[in-house]
């Protein structure tokens, strides 16, 4: 279990662009946007954060949707897997203390 948790928190910060959409989605937990708007919100291109975006998509910790009749594709914080995740670190930090 340490090295999946290991690996986990490798995952989340193994770019700096990670490390800016955490810092973002839990500065601002209820922000639902696109990856445009994200991106100028963390004063990068869409092209560079949408690879990171799709990696935290793919371990549920973004969600993605699609609005209206235009179909905007849109992110928000997946609370519950947050939650999840930020206990896995949690328990996995505190057995590296002992």
């Amino acid at each position: 279990m340490s090295s999946e948790n290991e690996s986990l928190l490798q995952r989340l910060i193994s770019s700096e662009i990670k490390t800016d959409l955490l810092t973002l989605f839990h500065r601002n937990p209820g922000l639902v946007d696109t990856i445009t708007g994200i991106a100028l919100r963390i004063g990068r291109s869409d092209t560079e954060v949408a690879g990171d975006v799709k990696d935290f998509i793919d371990l549920g910790l973004l969600i993605k949707r699609t609005l209206g009749k235009a179909k905007i594709e849109v992110v928000q914080l997946n609370r519950s897997r947050d939650r999840e995740i930020q206990a896995s670190i949690e328990g996995y930090v505190t057995g590296l203390k002992r």
